[in-house]
């Protein structure tokens, strides 16, 4: 998809949309990332 961002993410960790597989570096666009995952959202109590 996109370029690898190397593990060096755009956003913080709470406002993360997509993950990379690949790297782990985090962001809000989906085409950022070269192995992009969905970040699923953990509730709170």
């Amino acid at each position: 998809m996109g370029d690898c961002l190397k593990g060096k993410s755009e956003v913080k960790k709470g406002d993360a949309k997509f993950e990379c597989r690949k790297c782990g570096a985090r962001t809000a666009d989906k085409g950022h990332v070269c192995k992009p995952e969905k970040v699923k959202k953990k509730k709170k109590k």
